[in-house]
């Protein structure tokens, strides 16, 4: 593998495993927030606020592996710094 300032490049596969596992976590968020908004109370709201901050964070995540995985595919990448190599629970 090859050395990187924050920390090594993955494999597209391991890419892909993220991705997913970013596409669940949202899909879970967006359930939440849709429960707490249709309780009608005002601490849920809030709630539902709070939750929202964290899937516009994950759909940025989702965002920068999917542009990243698409550029690996066409073959114009080895691996940028977008992507925090360091964080994927290893």
């Amino acid at each position: 593998m090859t050395k990187k300032k924050k920390g090594y490049t993955v494999s597209l596969g391991e890419l892909i495993d993220r991705l997913a596992i970013t596409n669940i976590k949202m899909w879970h968020l967006d359930e939440r927030i849709s429960k707490l908004n249709k309780s009608g109370k005002k601490e849920d709201k809030i709630e539902a606020g709070k939750l929202a901050g964290l899937t516009r964070d994950a759909n940025r995540e989702r965002a920068d592996l999917r542009e990243e995985i698409n550029l690996r595919l066409e073959g114009r990448s080895r691996g940028s710094n977008k992507i925090e190599y360091t964080n994927l629970g290893r």
